[in-house]
């Protein structure tokens, strides 16, 4: 290095790596450097971008400093190193080279929410851009549900059928504008085009006036079709049910800013970050009493799902209608995938929305939004789509390149490269050959993008799952990973979590080592191998999956054995003929069309039953959710008996839930609040957790649990067995950067592939 004398010159070099190409993070480095009067260049790279930078020692120190402190809000670094060079003397001036030759591997940014100087912009009456319904920058806008190929230019997304103007040509050109080399930039001369169907030349004042008559329109959003409708109209939102065909599963609800966002429901200082950062999630939030919207929204839940308007075409909305909130709902059939293109939404939407607002900037790749809330000051996710996809989760080892196919249900799939894993978008459940045609098409997508050659495919254990069919059919070594072990590496791999532990993983449905359904289970061990150390018991599954949809199904099973008749004077049960409730019981005895299962998920729903809560479940989880909600409106938890739990020497321990069900049951006869009854529920199964991680500590010297699977999406239940652990001393550990039910599936079967390396000798 050259002297170190206030005269003295020095030159660096950095290679950076992570999120850091269409994001404007060369314009951001060119800044930097030229207000520091430093001197070089800086380009893309196959694996990021790299720069050498020439100066004073102080100079290049405050560089240092600042550059990942002032990353741009869309850019994200996970590697960087830097190194001295020798100085080059003749050097003038700092500019941003052409990029470099050679494989991309780069990271594609993901879509995001519209900045405050577009927002600003987008109703200046002086600025070009003004009410332009596309206006972005390299702050906001779509990445990648547009992009097509690498690398990341213009001509490679859906963009390139929109030539640039001279005017944008020119921001686009100018390193020091807030548009330089922003590939979905264009403004009312150049760019896409609005258009409502049926036709109307003012297609956004039109369909204003359509939301606030109180009809449906269908909403071209950056990853798909929403259907809106006036969040405050209960006629407006009924019509909406019965035309989508979903009885009572919330609906979103969409505002223009977060101060209707605060008049709507009680924020904390976490919720109110989430719902304004850049990814623009739905967040669930606890929603004030008496307000505007409609209760048709959530039905019987103090909870809504809140997102703040995050493109320019949904803030040109509210400014036109003046609405304070509008239901926003992905515009798809039950089991169905978003729909994204005009044609399908044409066809598909007739009869459901009475307009469609759409435009000719084709969508690449469908993706939901987001949804998630604030658990213990951070978020917990239910579904990592839009804003967050293909952003990367860091990996405490090498993965290599592997393809890992997920689960049926809320399915996602992942690809590794090196340390990193790139979970897709939520795809949802693989029940029909629509949604498994989205399947393929992401996978192929990202192996394309990315440029990854996989050496393995690895799915579940279950072989009659789609993804299971197409990993077997694909052609690559194979692997598979038993569901619950799944769910504890990928909380594990988050977490950055290695050795072994203690894994409470709670869930409604997963293929078992042993042929049966699991779903209450507690493991041992690490990413290679597990243990199943407990469960709940098992019982009869009657019916099979009729039994996750009709939930009385579940409260039979338990209690039928020491109920008798008297179990069909329960609340919720339905009027069945005698020759039918013979059937029902033929399946527990026999085990016909009844298999046996440990489902914690299952227990929720005879639980529900048993307290009056709920008697079916039209959308997955119902019954629990309602449990829960019920839970929230006690100030006292009813006293009720634990779950026993059953020891017996070697084998796994159990835990019977027979004596609480009973006890909910004698609670209900004896007048005991519904209320104080589902809080004592949750607090009996948050012992029992205890319980069973206090008996696995004393057996193994293990201190750390993880909490796994759909069950711990219930708030409730999981800040009780979070705290209740902690306080014993244990070292807990839950999900932040994936959803804790099958959503996060595909990671864990990465991380255990990856760990089973030495033994498969493939890797």
């Amino acid at each position: 290095m050259a002297g170190q004398g206030a005269g003295a010159i020095a030159r660096q070099a950095y290679q950076i790596s992570g999120t850091v190409q269409g994001v404007g993070f060369r314009p951001f480095v060119y800044r930097l450097a030229t207000e520091l009067n430093l001197s070089g260049w800086v380009r893309n790279t196959p694996a990021g971008v790299e720069l050498e930078l020439q100066g004073t020692p102080a100079a290049l120190e405050l560089f240092g400093r600042r550059l990942p402190a002032e990353v741009p809000p869309l850019a994200a670094i996970n590697g960087l190193e830097q190194h001295y060079l020798a100085e080059q003397p003749e050097e003038n001036g700092f500019s941003i080279l052409p990029s470099s030759d050679g494989r991309r591997e780069v990271q594609i940014a993901p879509d995001t929410a519209l900045c405050p100087d577009c927002r600003r912009e987008l109703f200046d009456p002086a600025d070009r851009r003004f009410r332009h319904p596309f206006i972005s920058c390299t702050n906001c806008g779509p990445r990648f549900t547009i992009v097509t190929a690498t690398p990341y230019d213009r001509p490679l997304t859906t963009m390139a059928g929109f030539p640039l103007c001279p005017a944008c040509q020119a921001e686009y050109d100018n390193p020091a504008d807030r548009r330089f080399h922003a590939q979905p930039i264009a403004c009312p001369n150049c760019g896409p085009r609005l258009s409502l169907i049926p036709d109307d030349p003012q297609p956004v004042s039109r369909a204003a006036g359509l939301l606030q008559q109180g009809l449906i329109v269908a909403v071209k959003g950056l990853g798909g079709f929403h259907l809106a409708v006036d969040a405050a109209s209960s006629e407006a939102v009924a019509r909406l049910r019965q035309r989508k065909q979903r009885d009572e599963k919330p609906f979103a609800v969409m505002v223009p800013d977060l101060a209707t966002a605060r008049m709507l429901a009680q924020l904390s200082p976490m919720e109110e970050r989430l719902l304004s950062g850049p990814e623009a999630p739905i967040v669930i939030v606890r929603r004030r009493p008496a307000t505007a919207v409609s209760p048709l929204v959530a039905p019987g839940s103090q909870w809504i799902g809140l997102v703040l308007a995050y493109t320019p075409l949904h803030q040109l909305l509210f400014a036109e209608t003046k609405l304070a909130a509008l239901v926003m709902t992905s515009a798809n059939a039950a089991d169905q995938p978003m729909i994204s293109g005009d044609e399908a939404a044409v066809q598909e939407l007739a009869g459901i929305a009475d307009a469609l607002l759409t435009h000719d900037r084709p969508i690449q790749t469908r993706t939901d939004d987001s949804v998630l809330r604030a658990f213990r000051d951070m978020p917990l996710f239910y579904r990592r789509s839009r804003g967050y996809v293909p952003r990367p989760v860091p990996l405490c080892f090498d993965a290599g390149q592997l393809l890992a196919v997920g689960a049926e249900l809320k399915n996602t799939i992942c690809v590794s490269r090196g340390d990193q894993a790139l979970l897709s978008q939520h795809i949802g459940d693989l029940k029909n050959e629509q949604t498994f045609d989205t399947f393929r098409q992401t996978i192929d997508q990202l192996r394309d993008i990315l440029a990854l050659q996989p050496t393995m495919v690895v799915c579940d254990l279950h072989p009659d799952y789609l993804s299971t069919r197409y990993a077997q059919s694909c052609g690559l070594p194979l692997q598979t990973v038993q569901h619950h072990h799944a769910h504890l590496a990928a909380c594990m791999a988050e977490n950055g979590l290695g050795g072994e532990l203690i894994g409470v993983i709670f869930d409604g449905t997963g293929l078992g080592d042993d042929g049966s359904v699991w779903g209450g289970e507690f493991v041992v061990g690490g990413y290679a191998t597990v243990r199943r150390a407990g469960h709940l018991k098992s019982v009869r599954l009657p019916g099979g999956d009729a039994a996750a949809r009709e939930p009385w199904r579940m409260a039979v099973a338990w209690l039928y054995e020491r109920l008798g008749d008297q179990v069909w004077r329960l609340p919720g049960m339905p009027l069945l003929a005698t020759s039918e409730r013979q059937v029902l019981l033929a399946m527990l005895s026999r085990g016909v069309s009844a298999p046996l299962t440990s489902s914690m998920g299952r227990l929720f729903d005879a639980a529900a039953v048993v307290v009056g809560a709920a008697d079916r479940n039209r959308f997955d989880g119902q019954a629990a959710m309602a449990l829960e909600a019920l839970a929230e409106q006690a100030a006292d938890a009813a006293p009720l008996p634990g779950l026993d739990l059953c020891d017996h020497g070697n084998e796994p321990f159990q835990l019977d839930a027979v004596r609480l069900l009973l006890a909910l049951s004698d609670g209900c006869r004896m007048g005991v609040a519904a209320a104080e009854l589902a809080l004592g529920f949750h607090c009996a199964l948050a012992e029992a957790v205890l319980a069973g991680c206090i008996r696995l500590r004393a057996s193994t010297g293990l201190e750390r649990v993880v909490l796994s699977g759909g069950v711990f999406q219930n708030r409730l239940l999981s800040e009780m067995v979070y705290t209740r652990l902690a306080q014993a001393g244990f070292a807990v550990f839950m999900h932040r950067l994936t959803p804790p039910n099958d959503g996060g599936i595909a990671l864990g079967q990465v991380a255990v592939a990856a760990h089973r390396r030495d033994l498969s000798g493939i890797l």
